[in-house]
């Protein structure tokens, strides 16, 4: 459901209307809030620190500290984590950075208090999806993700062929100039007694987790078929996500190493940045370290992935944080003062310099009213005392535009269980086991999961000896 989002500014309706300690939510504490703000979250992804910085600027401003307790590496155990400690009471948690794709689930299950009952227009349609289900908002947008794609801009002026428009061309030509560079290479090395390494076509996040899911949705939508649908076994679904399956074995069978099923973001991008495959799909963050091997713009570039068939929509699902309320919280009211800091324009646009990708439209904005980031001069520091150089980040555009066309995934309660189906039964058939069966029970399995009706069925990869 997407609730109307009013163009009431940078403020919340709500908080012109009550004191900085109330809140929305009925049943918070009316006196002073005593001790630190306690932030629960990942490890900061960029190398720059900049969501510390901001963090740092709030406590400078408000005279108050946050203390943050770093979650598990792993976004399974994340999830864990902050589910049972939410459930427990025991946590101590005020603000929770979450995943996108969690807001269902910890709402459903009571560990996060209902925001607002809207958020500013600012904020790009597709990343405030994220934060609403049931009617409210369960948070605000923090950072956001789109899926692109990187190429080796050089290897294909050498080769003279064009960036790819369509998964199809892209096919033909990961095999075309991955081919001619191998015979090159294997040419030139010859004489000197030496193998080289090889090039594959694409890299891609194909091991059984998150990534693996992600990337099947984007190869169902490839096929046709519909981010906004409810259900994988109605109409051109059952066949887009059969078809989106069978594409993407396609495309591990014949333009990608079989390392491609062991992969995470971090894995396929050290092979790309090593110059071991043409292609990689992969994130706006991952940009600032391929960078530091490949020089942007001359050796790699990003752009939107490839058009799907028919429309020629650029589809990718869309990814990041959100920032929520503990329900449990004793502080609410700091709580929000902090998530309204990190989640301002001027917060958005530093967040957009130093690598991420941002989720206010006023970020992308290039005229004079535009929120600014203050200086990164190492001896200067603006109001939110920022230091520091601006991070390599993918054309401010090129992310724009991907951001826009960017999806959800499905918003459901039940979503970790539907994403392990996905995983469990796509993993298995990407490794050759249970041939077209799998594809075809899938779309049922993934139904049954997002409606609460059933678990995982397909064995495991380590379970088939």
């Amino acid at each position: 459901m997407t609730i109307p989002r009013a163009r009431t500014g940078a403020v919340l309706v709500c908080l012109a209307l009550l004191p900085a300690a109330g809140g929305c939510t009925a049943g918070e504490p009316t006196g002073p809030e005593r001790g630190a703000i306690v932030l629960a979250t990942g490890s900061d992804l960029s190398s720059s620190g900049i969501r510390q910085d901001l963090i740092r600027a709030w406590e400078k401003e408000h005279g108050r500290t946050v203390r943050i307790v770093k979650l598990p590496d792993t976004a399974d155990g994340q999830r864990s984590q902050l589910l049972a400690a939410g459930q427990s009471g025991n946590g101590g948690y005020d603000v929770l950075n979450l995943d996108v794709a969690w807001t269902a689930e910890f709402a459903e299950a009571g560990v996060i208090r209902p925001w607002a009952d809207h958020l500013d227009g600012d904020f790009l349609d597709s990343v405030a999806k994220t934060v609403e289900y049931g009617g409210k908002v369960w948070g605000v947008p923090f950072n956001t993700d789109a899926g692109l794609l990187y190429y080796r801009k050089d290897l294909l002026a050498e080769y003279h062929r064009p960036v790819p428009s369509d998964w199809d061309e892209l096919e033909k030509t990961a095999q075309d100039v991955a081919g001619a560079y191998n015979r090159k290479a294997a040419g030139a090395a010859r004489g000197a007694g030496r193998k080289p390494p090889r090039m594959y076509g694409m890299v891609a996040q194909l091991r059984p987790y998150e990534g693996l899911t992600v990337n099947t949705l984007e190869s169902a939508w490839a096929d046709g078929g519909d981010p906004d649908a409810t259900s994988f076994t109605k109409d051109e679904q059952v066949g887009a996500l059969q078809q989106g399956v069978t594409d993407l074995k396609g495309r591990l069978d014949a333009i990608m190493p079989h390392e491609a099923t062991t992969m995470d973001e971090t894995e396929s991008r050290r092979w790309f940045a090593d110059g071991r495959a043409l292609f990689m799909r992969n994130w706006p963050v991952e940009y600032a370290s391929v960078a530091e091997k490949l020089t942007p713009g001359v050796q790699f570039d990003v752009t939107q992935l490839p058009a799907r068939r028919g429309d020629g929509r650029r589809m990718s699902v869309l990814g990041g944080q959100n920032l929520a309320i503990s329900a449990a919280s004793e502080r609410p009211a700091g709580a929000r003062s902090l998530i309204e800091a990190l989640t301002g324009p001027r917060s958005e646009r530093c967040l957009l310099e130093r690598g991420f990708a941002a989720t206010r439209e006023s970020a992308y904005r290039e005229s004079a009213g535009a929120p600014r980031c203050p200086s990164h001069s190492g001896t200067e520091r603006g109001e939110h005392g920022t230091p520091g150089a601006p991070e390599p980040r993918p054309d401010t555009r090129t992310l724009h535009e991907a951001l826009l066309a960017a999806e959800p995934r499905p918003r459901s309660a039940h979503y970790q269980t539907f994403s392990k189906v996905v995983q469990l039964g796509v993993s298995a058939f990407l490794n050759g086991r249970g041939g077209t069966a799998i594809a075809d029970r899938l779309a049922r399995e993934a139904d049954d999961a997002l409606g609460g009706r059933g678990a995982p069925t397909t064995k495991r990869p380590a379970d088939d000896g």
